[in-house]
């Protein structure tokens, strides 16, 4: 654990959160990335399927 989260999670100790309080809140965390990751990969996967249909639809043109 880098030095960020462990500053984090003494600061959330010191505002009397749990130590299931704090593991609620690193998981959502982590959720919330991954589920950043995986749109920002869906619509780059979906930003060039339309680059690719675009160009053959002008190649045909």
């Amino acid at each position: 654990m880098n030095e960020k989260w462990k500053k984090l999670i003494q600061q959330f100790e010191e505002n009397g959160y749990t130590p299931r309080d704090i593991q609620m809140i690193v998981h959502f965390y982590n959720v919330t990335m991954e589920t950043d990751k995986i749109l920002k990969k869906m619509y780059e996967d979906e930003k060039n399927e339309r680059t690719d249909s675009d160009f053959l639809h002008h190649e045909r043109q």
